[in-house]
C-alpha cells in the first residue's frame, strides 16, 4: 500500500530531525582564539554566507542633514553602497564632543519596527551620544526606510550564491571602512552592539572585522541546532547555507577574543532557551580562556522578554563606557524617542531606480535569476510539492523543508524508512 502525504511527510520531519542531531554531534573542532582557527572560521563563514572580498562596497554618502536636539544631534545620511544600492542611516553626534576624536558605536538593527527608528534602538543610540560617542544606527537591506528593497522573500539571493544575511554583513563591514576615514572618529575605539538580529550581525561581525574593540550580542546567541531545526518560517536573513555541522555560534564568538565581548538574554525570551544561552556562554569562556582573556568576555542573563529594556540598555552604556572610555555615564535616558516616523526619513521618498537586493545579488554574481522563484526552487526538498502535507503549525511545511535544505547546505536527504 503506497503512504499518504501525511506519512512522507512525517517520516522525512524525522529524517531532518535525526540528520540535525548527526551534524550537530560532527561538528569540526576548531580554535577560534588562534590565527589559524580565526582564518578557517573567516573562510567557512564566507563559502555560507556568499561573501567575497572583491564585493564588499564602498560607502558614499550622497547627502546628509543634522537635526539638532537638546542633549545630541543627529545626522540624516543617505548614501549608495554597491552601484545602484541606496543605504540610509542616523549618526548620533554628542553635544560635548571636546577636544581629540571620539569612540563611534554601530548600533546593529534587527527586525525592530521601523528600523533605526525602532523607539528601542532610539532610545539606546541617544543614551550612549549623552555618554561622548557617535552612534551609527543603519538600515539593514530590505528593513527601515529601505524595505522596498525586499528582505523577507529573497529566493533569488540565495539563486545567486548569496544570501541575505551576507548582503547585510558585507554591507556593514563597507560602513566600518567608511568610519575608519572620518575624522570624527577614534578608529582604535569602535565598537558594534545588536539584538535579535543585530545579534546575528555582530556575531558575524566578531569573525570578520578586525576593527572593532568592544562587541556586545544579545537575543540571538544559542545554538544553530537549536535555531535552524525549528519548525517555523524563518525570516530570509535568518538562512544561512550550509551553517549547520560547518560552525557553531560559540566559535564565531571566540574569534573576538581577547577583546571585550558581552553577552545577554532575558530569562523571558520565548525565541531561545536560556539553557542554551547557558551553553554557549560556557562555552565562548572556554575560547576566552584559550586566548588568555578569561577577564574580557561577560555574560548577563538578565529578567525580561526579547527586547533591550532600560535594564539592558544601562548594562550595555556601562560596559562599553568601561572599554571606550567615555564619559561618566549620565542618569538613565527615559524621556521619548526623539524621532517620528515621518520625520526621521533621510529621503523624501524611495528612488524608483534603487536596486532590490536581488538585482544586487545578480549584478554581484552575474547570475540572472528567476525573480518568481521560492525558496523550495532553489532549495529543494526531496519530496514532490503533491508529496508534501502542510503539517506545519508555523509555516509552510514546503517552505520549512526548502529551510532545512538549506541549512544542510543542498545535501540530499534520504527518503527510505528508518530501520
Amino acid at each position: 500500500m503506497s503512504k499518504t502525504a501525511r506519512e512522507k511527510t512525517g517520516e522525512l520531519f524525522d529524517l531532518y530531525e535525526r540528520r540535525f542531531h548527526r551534524l550537530a554531534a560532527d561538528l569540526p573542532k576548531r580554535e577560534p582564539w588562534t590565527e589559524t582557527g580565526r582564518r578557517e572560521i573567516a573562510e567557512v563563514v564566507s563559502r555560507c554566507l556568499g561573501i567575497r572580498e572583491e564585493w564588499i562596497p564602498e560607502i558614499s554618502v550622497r547627502q546628509s542633514m543634522v537635526l539638532d536636539r537638546k542633549l545630541f544631534s543627529v545626522e540624516f545620511l543617505a548614501a549608495e553602497s554597491w552601484p545602484g544600492a541606496v543605504a540610509t542611516a542616523h549618526l548620533y553626534i554628542p553635544k560635548n564632543q571636546g577636544r581629540g576624536k571620539k569612540p563611534l558605536v554601530l548600533l546593529c538593527c534587527g527586525h525592530g519596527e521601523g528600523g533605526k527608528l525602532c523607539p528601542g534602538y532610539q532610545l539606546m543610540a541617544g543614551r550612549l551620544a549623552q555618554a561622548g560617542a557617535f552612534v551609527l544606527v543603519m538600515d539593514n537591506v530590505g528593513q527601515g526606510e529601505r524595505e522596498p528593497m525586499g528582505h523577507r522573500d529573497c529566493a533569488p539571493v540565495f539563486a545567486c550564491g548569496l544570501s541575505v544575511q551576507g548582503l547585510i554583513v558585507m554591507e556593514t563591514l563597507a560602513w566600518l571602512e567608511w568610519a575608519k576615514k572620518d575624522a570624527r572618529f577614534d578608529s582604535s575605539r569602535l565598537a558594534a552592539i545588536g539584538n535579535s538580529g543585530g545579534g546575528t550581525l555582530t556575531m558575524f561581525l566578531a569573525a570578520r572585522s578586525s576593527g572593532l574593540a568592544a562587541m556586545v550580542s544579545s537575543g540571538h546567541p544559542s545554538n544553530y541546532h537549536y535555531i535552524a531545526s525549528k519548525e517555523k518560517r524563518h525570516c530570509d536573513c535568518n538562512i544561512l547555507p550550509g551553517i549547520v555541522g560547518a560552525l557553531e555560534m560559540f566559535q564565531l564568538y571566540g574569534c573576538f577574543a581577547p577583546k571585550p565581548l558581552l553577552l545577554m538574554q532575558g530569562a523571558l525570551d520565548n525565541l531561545f532557551t536560556f539553557d542554551g544561552f547557558y551553553a554557549v556562554c560556557r562555552k565562548t569562556a572556554e575560547c576566552y580562556a584559550g586566548a588568555g582573556a578569561e577577564d574580557s568576555f561577560y555574560w548577563r542573563l538578565t529578567e525580561g522578554g526579547h527586547s533591550w529594556d532600560d535594564y539592558r540598555r544601562e548594562i550595555i552604556n556601562r560596559f562599553l563606557a568601561g572599554h571606550l572610555r567615555l564619559e561618566d555615564a549620565p542618569l538613565p535616558l527615559r524621556e521619548a524617542p526623539v524621532l517620528s516616523a515621518d520625520e526621521g526619513r533621510c529621503l523624501n521618498e524611495w528612488p524608483a531606480q534603487a536596486l532590490t537586493a536581488n538585482e544586487i545579488a545578480m549584478n554581484l554574481s552575474g547570475i540572472k535569476a528567476d525573480l518568481k522563484a521560492e525558496l523550495w526552487d532553489v532549495f529543494p526538498p526531496p519530496l514532490g510539492e503533491k508529496e508534501i502535507a502542510d503539517l506545519g503549525l508555523r509555516g509552510n511545511t514546503r517552505r520549512i523543508f526548502a529551510q532545512y535544505e538549506a541549512f544542510f547546505f543542498r545535501q540530499a536527504v534520504s527518503t527510505a524508512p528508518r530501520k
